[in-house]
Order: C-alpha cells, then structure tokens, then sequence
C-alpha cells in the first residue's frame, strides 16, 4: 500500500483524522503527564529519533491501524515498542553500524536489500540456506537482523511505505531450520515494525516446507499472513520484480549480492565525524529544538475542533518538515555508513556535508 491508499496519511477521513489526534494525545500523555518534559525523557526522546527522516503522523498511522484504529491498545504497543528500542539498544546499534555486528554474518548474503518491484517497493531478499543454526551467538544474528531492518526504511520513498521480501528456500534443510530465530523475526515485524510489509514471495519452497509452515503460521498476525504468497515457480517472480534488479542465483540479470567493505578513507571520515563533538551538540540541540516546536503544534492541532484545523495544519507542516530536516543534519552523528552507503543506494550526503565542514573549520583555524 502507499502513502494515497485508505487510511494512510495523504487519504484520511474526518474519522481517522479524529483518531490520529487522539492517539496523539494519549501517547503524549503516556510517555509524560508535562507535555514539556516528553522530548527530553527517555521514551519521548526514543520516539522522535524512532520518527527519524520520516513524517511523524506516517509513522503514527502504522501502529493505528496495526490495532485497528483502537487508540489504547496502539498506545500500548507503541510505548511498548519505545521501551524495546531503549532496552534493546536500537540507537546504539545505528550508531556502531557495522562494526556492531559479525561481519562475516553480515556480509554473507543471506539477507540484503536489491532495487524495487514493478509498483515501486523497496525489495529485500532473504535466502533461507544462508542462516546454519547456531554458526553464530543468536544475540549476533539478532542484531544483524535490526540493523538490516532499520536500514530498509531508507529505501521506502512517498508515496510507497511498505516493502516487498522475498524469501528463498532453495536447498534448505534441517541445519538451517531455527524456529528462535524465526519467532525473533515474527515478533519484531509485527511488534515493532507494523505495516511495513507489503508483499512477501516465497520461492524454491520444498514439498516438506508445507509441515514448517504450519507451525510458523500460527504465529503471524492475520494480515500479516495474507500478504504471504508462495510461487510455483521461479518464473512467477519476473511477474512483480523486473529481472534487472532479481539477483542472477534468482535466474535474474542482477549480478548477486557482494559486500563492500570500509576503505581507509572511509575510516578517516567517519573517525573526524564522529570526534566532532561541538558538531554533534549543536545537531542535537537543533533537532531536539525542532521535536518541542513540532509537539507544541500537534498538541494545538489536536486539540482544535474538526474544520477549525487550516491554520494549525499548515504551521504543523512547517514544523515536520524542519524535524525531517535537522533529523537529517544529525544522522551523521549518531549512525555511521554501511555497504549500502558505500555502493550509493543510500544517499551519503549528509555525512559528506558534515565533514566538509569539518575540513573547512579546521582549514580556518589552521590558516589564523
């Protein structure tokens, strides 16, 4: 689905509209009863480095209608969510990138994200032979796999806000069966990632695979498991994905997933990025700033009746578009670059444009 569909944040009714701004309310309200401390607590702060480049209402919206735009049970399960985030170490984890995880994990191939389908998702392949039960620390695997999803976001571009998985079960077998991890996986999309799945094929799966499936359906959201559809074969998938972005070990003319690694050069940037700790006080200072300056107007906006909100609205779009953007301005100092970075699928001018002026500060200091 995409950003102009039914319930989503370009095609809302007065009803849903209603709603958003309750949930609104109440989340505030659970996260702190002073809606002046809530950006600088723990969850408040959680939450909009959570909202990230993205539209705040968009994100909001996923957990809403995850609960069938019942407002307490969303609020839950996003102050749930938040309390993951904090205990589990997301931001953490984006900062370290990739030097978090196992590498050899991580640059294997058995998961990684490749073009987009024929209606504009963002795909990502999960080739199921790749992961050996126990050839790593399940915390390791783990960590993989929330870092692989939180770098999906970056691909979902308006108006589409889902994306497309396709799993390969080609030449799998009982080593690579592991229901942990499985249940790990399930819990976090559906938990903590909601409505960020579109579409799920299942190709080369085996004639046994159908016992594992009933035992692994149990476990998935409804919705979740109708988005789920296994092809009969290869062929199928040239149907939803044009063959110049399928991976050649998918019969496709993508060549197949190969790492890139970190150059020296990359090191150097990164390392004076991240020393640059007046920067990353004056980014923070700027974000946190335009967090308060967008609650103040929701808060307004919510509380304002139905058909009084124009004004409200427009002042509301303002103030999102400034958190988008200094949350840009501070992405730099508090994640760092990966692979996908470094082949150019995900934009890396913002780490540029902060260490040129770093380059250029200490040009100045240097020439006085």
């Amino acid at each position: 689905m995409s950003a102009n569909d039914p319930g989503h944040i370009n095609n809302l009714d007065q009803n849903q509209r209603d709603l958003l701004k309750s949930y609104w309310l109440a989340l505030i309200s659970a996260i702190n009863e002073e809606p002046s401390n809530v950006v600088e607590s723990a969850l408040g702060e959680e939450l909009f480095y959570a909202f990230a480049h993205d539209d705040p209402d968009a994100i909001l919206l996923r957990w809403l209608r995850a609960r069938k735009w019942q407002v307490a049970p969303a609020v839950e399960m996003m102050m749930d969510t938040l309390k993951w985030r904090h205990e589990w170490g997301v931001r953490r984890l984006l900062d370290q990138g990739e030097s978090c995880v196992n590498l050899e994990e991580w640059s294997s191939g058995k998961f990684y994200h490749m073009g987009k389908d024929k209606v504009g998702r963002p795909v990502s392949y999960v080739h199921a032979e790749g992961h050996i039960r126990g050839q790593f620390p399940m915390e390791s695997t783990e960590k993989c796999l929330i870092l692989f999803m939180e770098l999906g976001r970056y691909f979902a571009e308006v108006p589409n806000e889902e994306g497309t998985v396709i799993l390969d079960m080609g030449n799998v077998g009982l080593r690579n069966l592991d229901y942990q991890y499985i249940k790990f996986m399930i819990n976090a999309m559906q938990n903590h990632y909601p409505e960020c799945l579109g579409l799920s094929l299942v190709v080369n799966a085996p004639w046994s695979f159908s016992t594992v499936w009933s035992v692994i359906r149990r476990w998935l959201d409804p919705v979740v498991e109708s988005k789920i559809c296994f092809l009969k074969n290869i062929d199928e998938l040239k149907d939803y994905i044009n063959p110049n972005v399928i991976p050649k070990r998918l019969q496709g003319n993508h060549a197949d997933f190969k790492y890139t690694p970190l150059t020296k050069n990359d090191e150097v940037r990164l390392a004076a990025i991240h020393n640059d700790e007046q920067g990353k006080r004056q980014a923070q200072m700027e974000h946190r700033q335009a967090a308060k300056t967008y609650l103040d107007m929701t808060l307004k906006w919510a509380k304002t009746q139905s058909g009084d909100e124009k004004s409200e609205e427009h002042e509301r779009k303002k103030a999102a578009d400034r958190l988008c953007t200094t949350y840009q301005q501070l992405m730099p100092y508090i994640s760092t670059e990966t692979h996908y970075h470094r082949t150019g699928m995900i934009s890396r001018s913002m780490f540029n444009a902060a260490y040129d002026q770093i380059s250029n500060q200490q040009q100045q200091t240097s020439s006085t």
